[in-house]
């Protein structure tokens, strides 16, 4: 009897050993995901101009600016629809300033919305107000 007792019981190097083990392989997985490189987005708006405009030493100021700070491809649009222009790891403030390109080629100008009254609030809408501001301080994503 004392024989089958003493199997039974936990050996303490044996669950040290697994312990070890399973925290090890966690760390290797960990170093490998952080070991990945970071998948790069582009950001792209299609604009009515043909790429030749957008290209060369007679491109816009503002879009030569862009190219400047990031990598900016422009080519022509499926569909015969103009340019695509795209930029690469685009974050809150490129996106903007895409957008003002979009429209400073499309029309000429950019229209900016600033001091626009609010008005008056309903019960909801003073309470949900706060909220609101906190959302879109975070910019696009």
């Amino acid at each position: 009897m004392r024989a089958a007792s003493t199997r039974l019981r936990p050996r303490p190097r044996l669950l040290l050993l697994a312990a070890a083990a399973t925290g090890a392989a966690a760390v290797a997985a960990r170093l490998m995901r952080a070991s990945r490189p970071a998948r790069t987005t582009w950001f792209a708006v299609t604009v009515q101009a043909d790429p030749s405009e957008l290209s060369g030493p007679s491109r816009p100021d503002a879009l030569a600016r862009l190219a400047e700070r990031h990598e900016v491809r422009v080519i022509r649009a499926p569909g015969g629809r103009g340019s695509e222009i795209a930029v690469r790891a685009a974050d809150g403030r490129t996106r903007e300033e895409v957008r003002a390109l979009k429209q400073l080629l499309e029309t000429g100008e950019v229209l900016v919305v600033e001091g626009q009254p609010e008005g008056r609030r309903t019960a909801l809408g003073g309470v949900a107000r706060p909220m609101f501001r906190q959302l879109t301080r975070r910019g696009p994503r």
